[in-house]
């Protein structure tokens, strides 16, 4: 194989026009990706997003470009193979097709099928190292790559934003733009839904430096007026130290951030640090309101612990969002009412309702007979999760529950909570 003469890497976003709204922001662990290979590697990268960017967009450059990098969920993974094939039609005879992301990690094998090469786990370091083979015209002596994790986050460097066009994207907090930012990477908790748990062989729980949060935030304060962030952590407040350093340094800017909370990690020291920096919105994975259900999904948390953080929560002035699934595994009317009755006792401010996905990469997609699934659809375009106008998809049945049951699950739950909490149920992201 030749040195490649042409050095341009093209990082393609795959659209997700399932979404209700699919320009709510770029793709970060994408971005993060083509900052890395940009400031390593010596190569032109090139960040173009089909859900904001037309395909003809692609066309000018295709004479200078022979390395494509893609990313994709379960759900439009078909719409990322179609890319590729008609990419592969046009594009310069050696170019080379990379994929990494949840989906090519769950499946490598499957999806090597498609590319010439599969990173799976973290893709910053792999990635750049192949890269950098290959425009040396070396060839890895596997299609499959397994990723490194980069032990120090602070490292990892931030998203190079004059890779994107942020003015594209629609994404608002309290009705100002916003932009979301990741302070850390991983889940310690190994909920048996969560797709995040095939990522532990390769993530453990790590975290930004307060001081490198603060320093990307006010970045982004003073070279785009970003007063309003959503936090992208799975949990934010894991980590305490860090979390009220944060709080010291924001305190007074008068910022607005929303993130993603768990109910058995919330206490008022908590609260004041988040009231300190800004936060205003805590979403909480509540998942269901019956501890069976919340025992059989490994959830690890109490329907105790979700009273009480809620109410607590709001006490401070928090507003609350509150994510449910219908139809786990061992579902049945007297568990959904009993979701419905919590939800009518904390009265959060959003609920949304999803049914169950089980995704490729989870403990139920890998061993399915452990939790009674009989059938699940390999269809991957019918596996995501929207609430609101657009229906969801419904891909598995058990011995207990048909599709037609497991719809009805999902009706009955978002009827329900809609009867007790009409204000709750809404499909409205961008508060």
């Amino acid at each position: 194989m030749d040195k490649m003469i042409n050095k341009t890497v093209l990082f393609i976003k795959t659209p997700v026009p399932m979404l209700k709204d699919d320009r709510l922001e770029p793709d970060m662990g994408m971005l993060y990706c083509a900052s890395y290979v940009k400031k390593h590697c010596n190569v032109d990268v090139v960040y173009v997003d089909l859900s904001v960017d037309d395909k003809s967009v692609l066309m000018k450059y295709l004479d200078n470009c022979s390395i494509y990098c893609f990313s994709s969920f379960t759900a439009n993974y078909h719409l990322t193979k179609q890319i590729v094939e008609e990419l592969r039609k046009v594009a310069l005879s050696d170019s080379v097709f990379i994929v990494g992301g949840h989906h090519a990690t769950a499946l490598p094998n499957e999806v090597s099928n498609d590319f010439d090469y599969v990173i799976t786990g973290e893709g910053e370091l792999a990635e750049a190292e192949l890269i950098s083979l290959l425009i040396e015209g070396k060839k890895p002596e596997t299609k499959i790559i397994k990723g490194k994790c980069i032990e120090n986050l602070d490292d990892a460097g931030w998203i190079d934003y004059t890779l994107v066009d942020l003015d594209k994207y629609t994404r608002k907090v309290k009705g100002q733009k916003s932009i979301s930012i990741l302070t850390s990477r991983g889940c310690p908790y190994r909920c048996e839904f969560c797709n995040s748990t095939l990522m532990r062989e390769y993530k453990t729980v790590r975290f930004r430096s307060a001081k490198d949060v603060v320093s990307e935030i006010l970045y982004l304060y003073h070279n785009y007026n970003y007063t309003s962030f959503r936090i992208q952590d799975d949990i934010f407040s894991i980590n305490r130290k860090r979390l009220t350093e944060i709080a010291n340094s924001l305190e007074g800017y008068n910022f607005s951030f929303r993130c993603f909370a768990r109910v058995d990690n919330i206490d008022e020291e908590i609260l004041l640090d988040f009231k300190r920096m800004g936060i205003f919105h805590l979403s909480f994975g509540v998942e269901s309101g019956s501890q069976k259900i919340l025992n059989l999904m490994n959830k690890g948390t109490k329907v105790e612990d979700i009273r009480h953080s809620i109410k607590l929560a709001k006490e401070y002035g928090m507003k609350c969002r509150v994510y449910l699934i219908a139809g786990y595994p061992g579902e049945t009317i007297e568990t959904l009412d009993e979701t419905i009755s919590l939800i009518k006792e904390v009265k959060p401010d959003d609920v949304s309702v999803y049914p169950l996905i089980p995704y490729p990469g989870t403990p139920l997609f890998a061993n399915p007979s452990k939790y009674g699934i009989v059938n699940i659809d390999k269809d991957f375009s019918k596996y995501y999760q929207i609430y609101g106008d657009k229906q969801s998809g419904y891909v598995f049945e058990t011995n207990d529950m048909d599709l037609d049951k497991l719809k009805f699950f999902r009706d009955y739950l978002v009827k329900g909570i809609a009867d007790v909490c009409p204000w709750a149920i809404d499909d409205e992201e961008n508060r």
